[in-house]
């Protein structure tokens, strides 16, 4: 942990002006300027080049800024050292994911691990498939649940689960009983279909291109909670792997009917992680127990 003084140097430097690193830290503007005024005194050095309204780093500034970020990386590196002594009763695991993991998976196997290890915090972002890998790209989380990676990416996988496309109906509605269908008998039923932020719908949308099948969208909404309600609640379909209605197929209130063009429907979910970033002990501690998961949740999301 740096002092005051310094940690509000390395602020003002990273983000270029008092005001931004003011703002960012929800601070006075004065008090910051106050610590570096003594920080400049102590060191005897001007550490910012303050002519023409702008702050420049001076070369004694670089080099007290490189000394900030090898204190900063070695506390971080003592901590998560700390972290392994005292058998994970402290820490925090940031994690992204897709919406269809959420409600069967994550809170299955995140309840599970927080009553083994419940000094560890784990903050959950769910957002669209898109933005879960910016964030972990950005490294705004420690891991990740991501749907669809695309063939050349930066990201380090450690489990995935690949499942076909389905379409999603009541129990009673007519398609229920198939045990596939073709994408082009569904051109005159209605759809309720996730929106754009969702790359799935990136992959439907393709599928009917390619078929040459229009949908009969009825319901757009950027949740898949709502599509699978309304499809629940009425004779709309939707499309989704089998994982993301698994609750609601094992209480018998959705069937998922595989669709016959596989080639086109194949979907996947990965569990990945940044490379050039070591997970924390806790971090890697979640990352087992979601693979773990994983394997199971497929063998449990395969069955008919």
């Amino acid at each position: 942990m740096l002092p005051l003084a310094l940690a509000y140097f390395r602020e003002v430097a990273l983000n270029g002006s008092i005001r931004r690193a003011a703002e960012h830290l929800s601070i006075a503007p004065s008090a910051i300027s106050r610590q570096i005024g003594n920080l400049e005194t102590t060191l005897q050095t001007t550490l910012f080049d303050r002519r023409a309204g702008r702050l420049k780093l001076t070369a004694a500034g670089e080099l007290v800024l490189a000394y900030s970020e090898r204190s900063s990386a070695d506390f971080e590196t003592m901590r998560e050292s700390l972290q392994q002594i005292t058998g994970l009763q402290a820490g925090q695991v940031k994690v992204g994911s897709v919406e269809g993991m959420v409600t069967y998976f994550l809170s299955r196997y995140l309840a599970s691990f927080n009553k083994r290890y419940p000094g560890v915090n784990v903050a959950v972002s769910v957002v669209g498939s898109r933005a879960v890998l910016e964030l972990l790209r950005d490294g705004e989380l420690d891991l990740a649940l991501a749907f669809g990676l695309p063939a050349r990416n930066p990201f380090r996988v450690h489990a995935r689960l690949d499942q076909p496309l389905c379409v999603i109906v009541a129990v009673g509605h007519p398609l229920a009983s198939r045990r596939s269908i073709s994408f082009k008998a569904l051109a005159d039923q209605r759809v309720a279909l996730p929106d754009h932020t969702f790359q799935i719908r990136s992959l439907i949308d393709g599928i009917a291109l390619k078929t040459k099948t229009p949908l009969h969208r009825t319901i757009e909404t950027n949740t898949l909670e709502m599509a699978k309600g309304v499809v629940r609640n009425s004779e709309l379909l939707t499309f989704l792997p089998r994982y993301a209605a698994l609750r609601e197929i094992a209480n018998g209130e959705l069937c998922a009917v595989p669709l016959q063009e596989r080639d086109l429907a194949q979907t996947s979910i990965s569990l990945i992680t940044m490379p050039s970033r070591q997970p924390s002990p806790a971090a890697r501690k979640l990352l087992e127990t979601f693979k773990a998961g994983m394997t199971r949740y497929g063998a449990t999301a395969g069955r008919g």
